[in-house]
């Protein structure tokens, strides 16, 4: 054995010398075996020692691993306040505080908790709405009480509306605290969830799915691809504006900053979609709808306006009552008398439910000439921009005026178009062709319009060919359209108008 191999092997070189040593003395078998004996003894020690020490080292290297992502701050993005809306029921208080403390101690989350951070007089709906707004992510824990809860529902379907639509912004952590009794609501059962009986660390896997939200939610697995079409931009809600300067008005914010940068990164010209955005909410802050927006939509001052209306139409026929009630008065009359009670108290009985519905009324056709309005500015601005806004109904309790900004060029699929027209048409002229495939593209952006196509995205049809990338590999305009382009104009002369 070479000298260089000598310290790689001590172990080795000893048994050599013994060994060499036995050949010198032939006695000595009892004394090779008793030394066989310890260096075996010995070598279980050491590696015994050995593991010892790698179990100890890594038992300590898993607590530095810890100990860095303790120290690890995440920053807030632009225009958040919390990293996580912590959505519970108040039976489940004390594992949701512990929870919560976990999150904000050991890993430097800021929390929302509506028991402590909910701003006192202000509408529990309006709270919900805005500091779930204003949170990176909503992480719903779930149990029994939490499905009864009428809140709570609220909230996660609010959470759950805003992950649909807004993917790059907020999505949605589902813990399952207790086992369930009831079925989970429909617009929850996509989501998988983290079971808090099976994980040893609750708050470690809650921040590894804060780190890595698609693996939780289907919906964010694809959101890095910023070339395609229906990736939602930004998501602009109407503030109350001052009540010196605007009254009960709600208005629409202007693009910031931040939003600025974040829509430059999908390679959209902020610039166009300011022209395209400005005009519309300059267009949108005049309306009448947005003026009296508490009035036609909250039912606090929907309840005022019908009880100041109650005391008008109260005050009106009481004092024609009294009048013709008083012996000399011009209106004394016992007929007319009657006749005013019999009818002031059946205006009074019919104002409630008559002004409700009024009121109803008024706000879906006024939300409708809203569609119209956005429509019209789409189709004018929408080549430059390469971006389609929406207006959402606000068919939710959580109802506040919102504005979605989409990324969709449809510069290919009016191409596409063209070509399967010219192969359908072939005796048609170019012009035509392109001029057809550009109308049959209004049609269709005039349709997802009326039925908000675009925010209700998981319910389009899913894409056969993907020949456009679209988000979640949703079918895109010309793929909607092929079959119907395919049946009106095959061995047709026929040009939409």
């Amino acid at each position: 054995m070479s000298k260089e191999m000598i310290p790689l092997l001590p172990i080795d070189d000893e048994i050599i010398v013994i060994e060499e040593n036995h050949l010198q003395s032939p006695n000595s078998c009892s004394q090779l075996n008793e030394l066989y004996k310890e260096e075996g003894q010995a070598s279980d020690d050491t590696l015994t020692k050995h593991a010892e020490e790698t179990e100890e080292k890594t038992v300590l290297g898993q607590d530095e691993i810890l100990q860095s992502v303790s120290d690890c701050v995440i920053p807030l993005p632009p225009g958040k306040k919390y990293h996580l809306f912590v959505s519970y029921s108040s039976e489940d208080r004390e594992h949701a505080n512990m929870i919560r403390e976990q999150m904000e101690n050991r890993f430097h989350l800021k929390c929302m908790d509506f028991e402590r951070d909910f701003i006192p007089g202000k509408n529990i709906d309006e709270n919900i709405s805005d500091e779930m707004a204003h949170s990176v992510k909503v992480l719903l824990i779930l149990s029994p009480y939490y499905v009864q809860s009428h809140w709570c529902v609220t909230e996660a379907r609010e959470a759950c509306t805003l992950s649909f639509t807004d993917v790059d912004n907020l999505n949605v952590i589902p813990l399952v605290l207790k086992p369930l009794h009831k079925e989970l609501p429909s617009f929850l059962k996509s989501f998988v969830y983290i079971d808090a009986q099976k994980e040893l660390d609750v708050p470690a896997k809650i921040y590894e799915a804060f780190n890595h939200p698609g693996s939780l939610d289907p919906l964010h697995q694809d959101r890095s691809a910023t070339t395609q079409n229906g990736v939602v931009l930004c998501r602009k809600i109407a503030s109350k504006a001052k009540y010196a300067q605007y009254g009960l008005s709600f208005r629409f914010p202007p693009l910031e900053t931040f939003e600025e940068e974040k829509i430059r990164s999908f390679s959209v010209d902020p610039t166009q979609l300011e022209n395209h955005y400005g005009a519309l909410i300059n267009d949108l802050n005049k309306r009448y709808l947005f003026g009296n927006y508490p009035v036609l939509t909250t039912l606090k001052w929907r309840c005022c306006a019908l009880f100041i209306l109650l005391f008008v139409v109260f005050f009106i026929f009481g004092a024609l009552y009294a009048l013709s009630g008083i012996p000399g008065s011009k209106l004394y009359d016992r007929d007319l008398r009657i006749g005013v009670f019999i009818s002031g108290l059946t205006l009074l009985c019919s104002i409630c439910p008559c002004g409700l519905c009024i009121i109803y009324a008024c706000r879906r056709i006024l939300s409708s000439s809203i569609h119209s309005t956005v429509c019209r500015y789409n189709l004018k601005f929408h080549r430059s921009s390469k971006c389609l806004v929406y207006f959402d109904n606000n068919k939710t309790l959580l109802s506040k005026p919102t504005l979605y900004i989409f990324k969709y060029d449809v510069t290919e699929c009016e191409k596409y178009l063209s070509s399967l027209l010219k192969e359908i048409r072939p005796t048609v002229d170019s012009d035509t062709n392109e001029e057809t495939a550009k109308n049959l593209i209004v049609q269709k952006l005039r349709e997802l319009q009326e039925t908000n196509g675009l925010i209700n995205w998981t319910s389009l049809p899913e894409s056969v060919t993907n020949r456009h990338r679209t988000r979640n590999y949703r079918a895109c305009l010309c793929e909607m359209m092929e079959d119907y382009v395919k049946m009106t104009y095959r061995n047709t002369n026929i040009i939409v108008v």
